[in-house]
């Protein structure tokens, strides 16, 4: 058999691409089956928080949330927006056994969502499934949404799907929480009445989870080590609580100085913007007559992202889309409906929503990538500095950054319990 120059120069192991072998085929070390069975009905229908506990007996997965508005009736004066059911969320807490708690705002659940999809479709798949754009004779039937609350133990999506969190290492439950807004605030009513009263709350939420259990409980780690003397690492991703800032109503570029970060690596920033006159109803008013946009986000046009003096994103003109399609396997971009008010009706209008991604780490994006260590940029006790920023456009109640900062972390199962090593 001949041998090519490059086969001689190129370091690496033959592999056997015609038959299946040990290296090129592999098998389930321990049985398992998985199921959805598992569910707990929100305590409050109506805004406010709903804890979910999940105790220490299998591994969990994904954790999503179901609800409904019961039918108000054909009505073209009510429309919901698409993505309805995640821009309820307010907020989400966890907490793995004795872990601490960590929180993320409902935009930030959406974000780690969609960044985990495979193309853009899923993305739009993943918002509409949060609840369709309805209005007219939609509303004669029942609406219903879904939505996957991407914490940092699950990646939700088939492709690259993480390793199920082995609550049997723990001797205390998984909890989460997820903090609603006010049902009402998510409609817009052009008809100057008053809100129908099934638009007020929801008839129906849950929480529902995905567990992998053992089919022999005798495979568990717990039963085949001392946990008590050893411990069990946990690959996976933390996002720190986003972090909001008014920036100036004009086009001129301007700078911000971003804060708070925790010791650790910081794989990237993750950077949206909104225009303030898209959420005017995020508060008490039930039934706007101006319309509610909550999953609208702008990219800035410009961005530049300096540690230390030193450039480590320069994003001008719009070029970091490009980028992040180039570093990923999509457009950091989903398609979205907004509610435009007239007089008695509703205007359907479609919008492209978009984010921007300012990576420190080299970019990764395999089936594995959740459990390989990409290294981040080591930032504690230091600032990032976001200069020639611009926003689209001049904006009539002006403009909010929301900053997300993502990090690699470790969480180490030990003596009945687990916590983060960052």
């Amino acid at each position: 058999m001949s041998v090519s120059v490059q086969e001689m120069v190129r370091p690496s192991e033959a592999v056997d691409l015609y038959y299946y072998d040990a290296e090129t085929s592999k098998k389930q070390a321990f049985a398992t089956t998985q199921n959805t069975k598992y569910v707990q009905q929100f305590a409050n229908l109506t805004g406010g928080s709903s804890v979910f506990t999940i105790p220490p007996q299998n591994g969990i997965q994904d954790i999503v949330v179901n609800a409904y508005f019961d039918a108000p009736g054909a009505n073209v004066g009510l429309a919901l927006p698409a993505g309805w059911l995640w821009g309820l969320v307010r907020q989400v807490s966890f907490r793995y056994g004795g872990s601490s708690q960590y929180f993320i705002s409902g935009q930030q659940l959406l974000q780690n969502a969609l960044r985990c999809q495979t193309s853009r479709a899923s993305c739009d798949d993943l918002l509409n499934l949060g609840g369709n754009f309805a209005t007219g004779a939609q509303l004669a039937n029942r609406q219903m949404a879904s939505i996957v609350l991407r914490l940092p133990h699950n990646v939700c999506s088939g492709v690259g799907k993480s390793h199920p969190l082995p609550t049997d290492c723990l001797t205390q439950q998984v909890q989460v929480t997820v903090e609603l807004y006010n049902p009402g605030t998510i409609w817009t009513n052009s008809t100057g009445g008053a809100l129908p009263a099934q638009c007020q709350a929801l008839a129906f939420a849950q929480f529902q989870v995905q567990q992998v259990m053992f089919n022999n409980q005798g495979d568990a780690l717990a039963r085949r080590v001392d946990l008590a003397t050893k411990a069990y690492a946990f690959p996976c991703e933390f996002v720190q609580q986003e972090s909001q800032i008014n920036l100036q109503n004009s086009t001129t570029p301007q700078d911000v100085v971003l804060t708070g970060f925790r010791s650790g690596e910081v794989k990237s920033i993750e950077v949206w913007l909104t225009d303030n006159a898209d959420y005017a109803t995020s508060g008490p008013t039930l039934g706007s007559a101006t319309g509610y946009s909550p999953n609208v986000w702008y990219a800035p046009l410009s961005c530049n992202m300096l540690y230390a003096g030193d450039i480590y994103a320069r994003y001008d003109n719009g070029v970091g889309q490009l980028f992040n399609l180039v570093n990923g396997n999509k457009a950091s971009a989903f398609d979205t409906v907004i509610t435009s008010p007239v007089v008695g009706a509703i205007q359907p209008i479609p919008k492209l929503a978009q984010w921007l991604s300012l990576p420190f780490a080299q970019t990764l994006v395999d089936e594995d990538a959740h459990y390989i260590l990409v290294h981040g940029k080591p930032i504690t006790n230091g600032i990032v500095n976001l200069s020639n920023i611009v926003v689209p456009y001049v904006s009539a109640s002006g403009w909010t950054m929301h900053i997300s900062y993502l990090y690699n972390t470790t969480l180490l199962f030990s003596q009945g319990t687990c916590d983060y090593v960052f």
